[in-house]
């Protein structure tokens, strides 16, 4: 919504700092996000409003602004969207007064004042919450010179964008990093339109299609699956799509051939993480390269491929541990001095992604980092879910895994061993989960065992719950295989159709 772009873009112009959480959060989460990022100002919606109205004050927040939908809308849009109950309404009433603001009287109330840049290239300018590879959120701090890099960045590798001639169909998520960089910083650098999507709603992104004629589509797989497997996308006219680049997870190559074939545009895959605003690297414009590498470093970007025993680089081709080096490579940790030089060295960030190199250069991301789990393009981080379920009176131990999903890429697997003598479901399990954590963090499946893998120091041994879980989605690929295999068989005997 028009919403987050004015606060992200005035709060950078103040030299203040953006810490922006997911709107599907839920109250104990955005109570750690301001204690640990220090908040003392919270912009956000009426119909969200529920979800910091418990937690804001004993946090020590000084200032709420609260916007609605239709506060950018042409007044009569407005006045016609209240009477047919078009606007999504809260769910409670909001204590509008004191420290509690509405936000077009916030807007005004700055009204003819005149306010320099106060930032230095220098000042942190986004506090970037992720797990990195395991572990409660933390903090990535990207100043601005980490982020107009890393635009730049993105700019220079695709030198056939026009300045001020694009238009950018905005579906990323804007609290993320990759739609905070590609979507908003790339239109400033770029004198882009923006068409802001408020969530993926199939009618609203093909009409918008439609009607605004959008050149640039970043994205992640999902949203490509979801597109092409739209009827929609083979019925209106989506040809203006020109440019996308895609990141979050593994792009399937058939989507790839499908969307670049319905659109005429061209999809790009790349590679990121929080902690380097996000860019790494892309495929190259020129299209060369081997399908399924995630391209080349962008201008200005050092790899080093390294053993993780031993720390030094590994042959051509061989696979170990990323680390990368650049302008956009974040300042540190928030208050995490520790966790900063665990990843930190030399001006090296260690990704703790598995990788490989060709001989043309171009990288190949073999693993993501050993425990994570991205599922539809969002980080999840196993011990945060397992934290919540070790709340459950009734589960006595809980290990969580990735697992695949033909949609999403991966979905979070609760393996639970319950207390001696109580009756646990997984419907109980979910609710207690839905309750505390944000959708996509919660399970998709629950499985339940008289105990877990563990190794001799008694530590969980996620990796065979895991290997455990792809051998049963390979015997269920090979059984589904087979059932094929046999019809196609009957149907050559009997003369039919294989169709």
């Amino acid at each position: 919504t028009p919403h987050f772009p004015i606060a992200y873009f005035g709060t950078l112009k103040l030299g203040a700092a953006v810490a922006a959480a997911p709107p599907v959060s839920v109250p104990r989460e955005i109570e750690y996000l301001i204690r640990d990022s220090g908040a003392k100002t919270i912009v956000t919606l009426d119909i969200l409003y529920d979800r910091i109205a418990g937690v804001w004050e004993d946090c020590g927040v000084e200032t709420v602004v609260v916007g609605s939908i239709g506060d950018f809308l042409p007044p009569h849009k407005r006045l016609l969207g209240r009477l047919l109950k078009k606007l999504p309404s809260p769910a409670a009433p909001v204590p509008y007064g004191g420290k509690v603001q509405r936000m077009p009287d916030f807007l005004q109330s700055g009204k003819g004042r005149q306010t320099d840049n106060l930032a230095d290239p220098e000042d942190v300018a986004v506090l970037q919450y992720t797990g990195g590879t395991t572990g409660i959120p933390k903090a990535a701090m990207l100043t601005h010179a980490n982020l107009l890099a890393n635009a730049r960045q993105m700019r220079e590798w695709f030198p056939q964008l026009r300045d001020g001639e694009e238009t950018i169909l905005a579906v990323l998520p804007l609290f993320h990093v990759y739609g905070m960089t590609l979507v908003l910083n790339a239109a400033l650098i770029l004198a882009a339109r923006t068409v802001l999507i408020p969530n993926w709603t199939p009618s609203l992104v093909f009409e918008a299609i439609r009607t605004y004629r959008p050149t640039v589509f970043p994205g992640v797989p999902t949203l490509y699956v979801a597109f092409v497997n739209d009827e929609r996308s083979k019925i209106y006219d989506v040809s203006s799509i020109e440019y996308c680049v895609c990141g979050g997870a593994p792009l399937p190559i058939e989507v790839k051939r499908e969307f670049e074939l319905l659109t005429g545009g061209r999809l790009f895959e790349g590679y990121g993480l929080s902690e380097a605003s996000p860019l790494v690297s892309a495929q190259p414009y020129t299209g060369a390269g081997e399908a399924g590498s995630v391209g080349l470093p962008v201008a200005d970007t050092d790899i080093s491929i390294v053993s993780a025993e031993t720390g030094e680089p590994v042959p051509l081709g061989q696979a170990g541990e990323l680390l990368v080096r650049g302008p956009q490579i974040m300042a540190g940790y928030w208050h995490r001095q520790d966790e900063t030089a665990d990843v930190l060295e030399q001006g090296w960030l260690r990704t703790g992604d598995i990788a490989r190199m060709d001989g043309e250069g171009l990288l190949f991301i073999v693993d993501r980092s050993k425990d994570l789990i991205i599922t539809g393009g969002e980080n999840v981080y196993p011990r945060e879910i397992e934290e919540v379920l070790f709340e459950h009176p009734k589960i006595k131990e809980a290990a969580v895994v990735g697992v695949p999903h033909p949609f999403g890429g991966e979905v979070a697997k609760a393996f639970i061993v319950a207390r001696p003598g109580e009756d646990l479901t997984k419907n109980e399990v979910l609710s207690f989960a839905r309750e505390r954590l944000a959708r996509h963090k919660v399970p998709r499946a629950v499985e339940f065992r008289t105990e877990l893998p563990k190794s001799s120091s008694g530590k969980v041994l996620r990796r065979v719950l895991s290997d455990e879980e792809k051998e049963r989605a390979q015997k269920r690929g090979s059984r589904a295989r087979g059932r094929l295999q046999a019809r196609a068989g009957y149907a050559a005997d009997s003369g039919q159709s294989s169709d």
